[in-house]
């Protein structure tokens, strides 16, 4: 999320159209969806919620990769795309 968004998307895409790999977990999209039980999900009005909290919860973990990749002086600050 925080790595998309420090480039200019045309420029991004350029760099990473040909990426193949797709070992890496997408916070933005299933860290809640994955985590939390399918019951809670049943309610519309819980599920809009979780929908809503979701990026927040992501934005949470990107913050921490930064402080991970503050040892890496190789990579990007905010590189999310570690195998471990």
């Amino acid at each position: 999320m925080l790595y998309d968004d420090a480039q200019i998307p045309e420029i991004n895409y350029m760099k990473h159209r040909n990426d193949t790999d797709t070992a890496f977990v997408d916070y933005q999209k299933t860290i809640l969806t994955n985590s939390l039980s399918s019951y809670l999900f049943n309610n519309n009005l819980l599920n809009g919620f979780i929908l809503k909290l979701q990026p927040l919860v992501a934005l949470m973990f990107d913050q921490f990769n930064i402080i991970k990749n503050f040892k890496n002086y190789q990579v990007h600050k905010y590189y999310y795309k570690h195998k471990n």
